[in-house]
This record gives C-alpha cells, sequence and structure tokens, in this order.
C-alpha cells in the first residue's frame, strides 16, 4: 500500500466523527447551492431574508443572572450545507496569547484533532441559538470546530508592521456542525463556497449581509438594534498586505461598514452564476466613530484559502473526485432524535452593554491597525 494511501485512510478515520457530507448530500449541494435570489451594518441598507437565505443570526448565552435572564453575545454565519455554518472563532472563543480558548472554558489538547480544535463542551453547545428570519431554525449544535486552532501561528507578511499582535495572523475561521438537518424555504438556504484564493482577488466586489448593530452617525453605542438584515457591497483592497488567509476589503462608497454583531458573516460574489461565499468577517474599526465613518476598513478570512480543509471536515467538496479522496465510503450514521430542550430564558442587552470578550479578553478595546494607524477591534 502505498503511503499516500495510508495518510488518506488516517484522514478518513481522524474525521470520520464529525458527520461529514455524503458523497450523494455533496452532489446534491453542488447542484443546489447559491442559486440566484432578488437581488446589520453601519449606515446599510435594510434587506429581506429572502436576498441572503443563508444569512442567520447566532446568539451565545451566558450563564443566567440571579433573576435567571441571561445575556447574549451575538454574530452572523452564513449556511454552506444542510448542518453547516462558517463562522468566525472570535464569536465564541478568546485568544489567549496565540492559542484560541471557547469562553470560559481552558484550552484542552485532548481537543485537539490534528490541526483543528473542536468544542464538544454540553453547557458551552446548550447556550447557543441561530435564528433566520425572526424565528430559531436550530440549537444546541453538536460540535464547533476551531480551524487551526491547535497550531501557533507567526506573522509572515505582517512582521513590517509596529506592534503586530496575533489578531492579524492567527486563524479566525470556524465550522458549526449542526446536529440536526435544516429545512431549506425561501428565507433558508446555502450558498456555494469559494474554491481558491483566487476568488478573493484585489478589486473583486462582493456583497456583505450581517445583523449586527447600526449605531447613530458620530456615536460608538446605540440603541441595541441587532438581530435586523443589513446589506452592503464591499470592495477587496491592497492598501496594506495580509497574511495569505485574510483579506482585507471597503465599502465601495465608503459610507458603510460591518460592526458590532456582523463578525462571522460571508461576503458574498457570484461565481460561476452561483452565489458564492468568499470571506468570512473577521474585523473593523467600526467601534472608533470617526475611523468608521473616514477609514471604514473589514478584514476577511479568506475561504478560498480554507477549501481543502473545509471538504476534510465537513465533506463539502469540490468535485466528487475530491469527497472519495478525503472520505472515502463515507456512511452517515443514524443519530437518536434529541429530546425536546426547554426554551433560553432572556432579556434584551442594555444599551451600551458589553456584547462579549475580544481576541485580548477585553471588551471594546481598541487596537492600532498596522502602518495606517486605523483603530480595529474584533467584532463580537
Amino acid at each position: 500500500m502505498r503511503w499516500s494511501s495510508v495518510v488518506l485512510i488516517l484522514l478518513a478515520i481522524q474525521f470520520s466523527n464529525c458527520d461529514p457530507l455524503t458523497s450523494a448530500e455533496n452532489e446534491q449541494r453542488l447542484n443546489s447551492c447559491g442559486k440566484k435570489v432578488q437581488s446589520k451594518v453601519y449606515m446599510g441598507r435594510d434587506a429581506q431574508q429572502t436576498e441572503a437565505p443563508w444569512s442567520i443570526f447566532y446568539l451565545l448565552y451566558g450563564k443566567p443572572d440571579a433573576k435567571g435572564a441571561r445575556t447574549a453575545t451575538t454574530c452572523t454565519g452564513t449556511i454552506v450545507s444542510t448542518r453547516h455554518i462558517l463562522f468566525a472563532t472570535h464569536c465564541f472563543a478568546d485568544l489567549n496569547d496565540v492559542s484560541w480558548s471557547p469562553k470560559d472554558l481552558p484550552f484542552d489538547n485532548n481537543n485537539c484533532k490534528g490541526d483543528h480544535y473542536e468544542i464538544t463542551n454540553e453547557e458551552l453547545l446548550k447556550a447557543i441559538k441561530i435564528q433566520s428570519n425572526g424565528a430559531k431554525v436550530a440549537q444546541h449544535p453538536e460540535k464547533i470546530t476551531i480551524v487551526y486552532g491547535c497550531i501557533k501561528r507567526q506573522a509572515n507578511k505582517t512582521t513590517p508592521y509596529p506592534n503586530v499582535g496575533p489578531q492579524y495572523y492567527v486563524d479566525d475561521f470556524a465550522i458549526i456542525d449542526l446536529y440536526e438537518d435544516l429545512t431549506f424555504s425561501e428565507t433558508l438556504g446555502m450558498v456555494c463556497v469559494a474554491e481558491i484564493r483566487a476568488a478573493n482577488v484585489v478589486n473583486t466586489v462582493l456583497d456583505y449581509f450581517g445583523f449586527g448593530l447600526n449605531p447613530p452617525k458620530g456615536q460608538q453605542e446605540g440603541k441595541d438594534n441587532s438581530g435586523l438584515l443589513r446589506h452592503e457591497k464591499v470592495q477587496i483592497r491592497s492598501d496594506m498586505p495580509m497574511e495569505d488567509y485574510y483579506f482585507l476589503a471597503i465599502s465601495v462608497d465608503s459610507k458603510t461598514i460591518a460592526c458590532v454583531g456582523d463578525s462571522g458573516g460571508g461576503s458574498i460574489g457570484d461565481i460561476n452564476g452561483k452565489k458564492t461565499i468568499v470571506g468570512v468577517l473577521s474585523q473593523t474599526n467600526c467601534a472608533n466613530p470617526k475611523d468608521r465613518d473616514d477609514k471604514p476598513f473589514e478584514q476577511y478570512a479568506s475561504v478560498g484559502y480554507y477549501n481543502d480543509i473545509i471538504c476534510q471536515l465537513t465533506g463539502i467538496c469540490n468535485t466528487s473526485q475530491e469527497h472519495d479522496k478525503y472520505l472515502p465510503n463515507n456512511v452517515r450514521p443514524v443519530k437518536p432524535p434529541r429530546p425536546t430542550e426547554a426554551p433560553i430564558v432572556t432579556h434584551q442587552r442594555e444599551i451600551g452593554q458589553a456584547q462579549g470578550a475580544e481576541p485580548d479578553g477585553a471588551n471594546e478595546k481598541s487596537i492600532h491597525f498596522i502602518v495606517a494607524l486605523i483603530l480595529v477591534v474584533f467584532l463580537v
């Protein structure tokens, strides 16, 4: 047996418990993803859910207060199959030095599956709810994978910048595995997945939809209006070099910017006539009113860069041949239905209340953005 075959078999065994798509399911996905649709972002226009049925509103609830109510960290995610969502790691984990740890949990080497970190902690997973069009569509996922969460990245292309921190070179890319399949409808569907990094070539124009805040002009905070879908158009820029797994973008009219709660959302392009996720939002400078109006910048994780890893972990592959290379003879396991879970008791966040922790553990703490010294924060 060739060593290459041994490696592929080991990969298949390693990821066999991920409930990836079968070859038939992947074929069906390839035929139906990213169908053309009718064509919370700061100053972005309000959008209908049918415009972006792939966009979901994510809530991670904290521990109950004295009255039993729970506040939530909110983000945006992108559906890429009936049971997989692409996402930003910082929405549910904290960056300690150069390693991610699930919120309120220590880093555990036993959760490393190769280079990737799997979150299977039931307490954390039970605190997650996913909404679309104002209604719950899923909760309590089976697991979350922090892609490359078990390796220590070092700055490469960002080394010339002063005070470079891990926010610039540590991967901020994750995959949510749902326990049960989503039922697609006019307001709930999936996009295709970018196959190569060339999808995020400079000057490409993309659509971004998010559920984040839309604070009043000139103010850092406003009322909590997250959960409303908004839209902006962004163009990929080359103003400042980024690591290969990131790219920089700015709104085409320089009047809109993704904001708190938009993290994890997808920037969408038209590739071969299909809506395709090209980037996952990592950070912007929305927190500073002056910079978000004068110098709005957004940093995205490159989906094309992670294409092979997505295939290995989820069965979402470019071709049947590629699927069978990583997941030969994959059969979906039969899982028992979960008992009905009680709804999470919640209340609205107070104005100005922290949305959650940033990668360095601080709330709304600004950092210098490379040469231009633009203030940037990880969105939550």
